[in-house]
């Protein structure tokens, strides 16, 4: 009688396991968004770095989520022998004057990503215009616009010509939108923009490695919570990249336009 009770209480036992795995996968997919309720984005994925402590004591989450952009021309000088590679100038070529420019005029303000992607020329209009990519390819028109925004650092990756990319959305408590910012390498140091544009770059740097070095490498960084900034900059239109390519998967702009370079950049605004 007592070898008849093994099996069954075997079975019970299975049973219990099959239906305890079966409430544990239909929690996993019962996150249904209701209508009209936007959906977070993913958790992050990916090896995690040690935190962001920013220089007003806030620590941010870091993870590795994406790779670098890294397909545009680059133009390395060589390097001395003996001598470091410069980790700060500029090393790329597609519209090089374009992108080591500043816009003149006052800063236009918007008090998000949002509105201010909303108020420029649709990407096929600008696309149209056949704007060239090489490296004396200064401002169109449509980019000598000088302008300041409120928004969100979402990941931020440093790319093969030394410029930071930087993935800035609307709060993020609201629909994801998305564009790119970019805190430029440096341009020669007899450019009339040199000083701005190495300030602004200064000012990244600050912020990320006041506490220990938190740069971003070649790879995009995901921080949790998104770090809220104010920046200002010019106007650019990337013609290279055909949206969705800049960015990682879950945070890529719907739009070729960008800020670059950045002239200003405040954190935790």
């Amino acid at each position: 009688m007592q070898l008849k009770r093994v099996p069954l209480l075997l079975a019970l036992l299975a049973s219990l396991l099959f239906f305890a795995d079966g409430c544990h996968r239909a929690a996993k997919v019962s996150g249904v968004t209701a209508p009209g309720v936007t959906a977070p984005l993913p958790p992050p994925v990916g090896p995690s770095a040690p935190p962001i402590k920013s220089p007003s004591g806030k620590t941010y989450a870091r993870t590795t989520v994406g790779p670098p952009d890294d397909d545009e021309p680059v133009d390395k000088p060589p390097v001395p022998a003996g001598a470091a590679p410069n980790v700060d100038n500029f090393h790329g070529s597609a519209r090089k004057a374009a992108k080591l420019s500043i816009a003149s005029g006052t800063p236009k303000s918007f008090s998000d990503i949002g509105k201010l992607l909303d108020s420029l020329a649709p990407d096929a209009k600008m696309r149209a215009m056949n704007i060239s990519k090489g490296p004396d390819s200064g401002r169109v028109p449509q980019e000598q616009k000088f302008v300041t925004v409120t928004a969100f650092l979402y990941a931020a990756s440093r790319e093969s010509d030394n410029d930071f990319h930087c993935i800035v959305g609307l709060d993020p408590s609201k629909p994801a939108r998305f564009m790119n910012v970019e805190v430029s390498a440096l341009p020669p140091s007899s450019s009339p923009f040199f000083a701005k544009i190495r300030a602004a770059r200064n000012q990244f740097k600050t912020f990320f490695t006041s506490n220990g070095d938190g740069l971003p490498t070649q790879g995009y960084d995901r921080y949790d919570p998104p770090i809220s900034i104010k920046v200002t900059g010019s106007l650019f239109f990337d013609v290279d990249h055909v949206p969705p390519a800049v960015g990682p998967k879950d945070m890529k702009p719907r739009s070729a336009w960008e800020i670059h370079p950045v002239s200003d950049i405040q954190f935790e605004q």
